[in-house]
C-alpha cells in the first residue's frame, strides 16, 4: 500500500464541520430560546403595564364617583336640613292664626281683678299662672276659657289663698277645623 494517504485529516475535517453545524445549532437555537423567552417576557411587561394603566384609570374615576357619592350625601343632608325648616316654618306658619286667635280670646276672657304673672306654652296647651281678687273671678276665668273655640278643659292645679289667690291654670288646646295646628301644637 501507499504510505502517502492518509484517511484521517478527512474525518477530522468531517468532525470538525459536524462540531461546528452542531456548535451553530446550538448558538441558533439558544438565540431562538433567547429570542422565543425576550419575546415572551416583553409581552408580559406590555400586557402587565396595560392592566396598570387600566387599574389606575380605575382607581382615579372610583375616586371620582366616591367623591361624587361624598358631594351627592352632602347635598341631601342639606336637602334634609331644608325640608325640615319649611315643615317647620309651614307649622308655624298655619300657628300663627290661631296663635293670636287664641291670644286674643285669652286677652278678651280675662274677667276684671286677675293679672296673669307668666304664660306657657306646649304642643298640647297653655300653662298660665297668675294673681286673682278671689277664686270666683278664678272660676269665672275657667268658664270662660272653656266658651272659647280655642281652648278646652281648664285645670287648676295650684291655688294659693292669702291676700290674693295665686293660681296655675292648665288649658288644653283645642283642635282648629281646618286642619291648621292650634297655638298647642295639635292638629
Amino acid at each position: 500500500m501507499s504510505t502517502g494517504v492518509n484517511l484521517l485529516p478527512w474525518r477530522e475535517e468531517r468532525r470538525q464541520r459536524q462540531r461546528r453545524r452542531a456548535t451553530m445549532a446550538s448558538t441558533v437555537l439558544v438565540l431562538i430560546a433567547v429570542g422565543l423567552l425576550g419575546g415572551v417576557w416583553w409581552s408580559q411587561d406590555r400586557d402587565l403595564k396595560y392592566q396598570q394603566s387600566r387599574n389606575q384609570y380605575l382607581l382615579g374615576a372610583i375616586a371620582q364617583v366616591q367623591a361624587q357619592l361624598e358631594e351627592i350625601n352632602d347635598i341631601e343632608t342639606r336637602k334634609e336640613a331644608l325640608l325640615t325648616r319649611m315643615a317647620i316654618i309651614r307649622q308655624l306658619q298655619s300657628e300663627r292664626v290661631s296663635l293670636v286667635r287664641g291670644m286674643m280670646e285669652l286677652a278678651t276672657t280675662i274677667p276684671e281683678g286677675i293679672f296673669f304673672l307668666s304664660l306657657k306654652r306646649s304642643p298640647q296647651g297653655v300653662s298660665l299662672t297668675g294673681v286673682a281678687q278671689s277664686s270666683s273671678r278664678i272660676s269665672a276665668l275657667m268658664e270662660q276659657l272653656t266658651n272659647t273655640p280655642s281652648f278646652d278643659q281648664p285645670e287648676l292645679n295650684v291655688i294659693n289663698v292669702g291676700d290674693t289667690q295665686e293660681f296655675e291654670l292648665w288649658v288644653s288646646s283645642v283642635r282648629s277645623e281646618t286642619g291648621q295646628l292650634t297655638p298647642g301644637g295639635q292638629q
